[in-house]
């Protein structure tokens, strides 16, 4: 098991900014995690974790993570949600995979976007033509 501690990570500013996660909620080995630095919770940045372990009905594990990130505008002098970005990342895996196998992939969907093509597909929402 893994505790539940404040983590940080780097914006994709131009001159990256460090975000504290936080833990908002924890429930049954699943976690919220929340950027509380804007200081309204409906506009606050979260990062959701959800760990199912195998069972005698499905031997394999899943960890899934879900990225929430509202973004605000102003209506009347109220920041209000204009809109929010999603990313979504799932982990599968055998109950008879390798810790190494599991670093692999991890690593590799990491290091996946940090490339340049990957960040252009993402940023620039542009389709992958034949």
């Amino acid at each position: 098991m893994s505790d539940a501690v404040n983590f940080t990570v780097n914006n994709g500013a131009d001159t990256p900014v460090p975000i504290t996660f936080k833990p908002e909620s924890i429930s049954g080995g699943n976690a919220v995690y929340r950027d509380d630095t804007g200081g309204v919770s409906v506009l606050m940045p979260r990062i959701k974790i959800n760990v199912s372990l195998p069972s005698a009905n499905r031997p394999t594990s899943r960890t899934t993570l879900n990225f929430t990130f509202p973004v605000a505008k102003t209506v009347d002098g109220v920041d209000v949600v204009d809109h929010v970005l999603r990313a979504d990342v799932s982990f599968v895996s055998s109950d008879r995979s390798l810790r190494i196998s599991r670093k692999h992939i991890l690593a590799i969907v990491t290091n996946s976007l940090s490339d340049a093509f990957l960040k252009e597909v993402i940023t620039e929402v542009s389709p992958i033509l034949g």
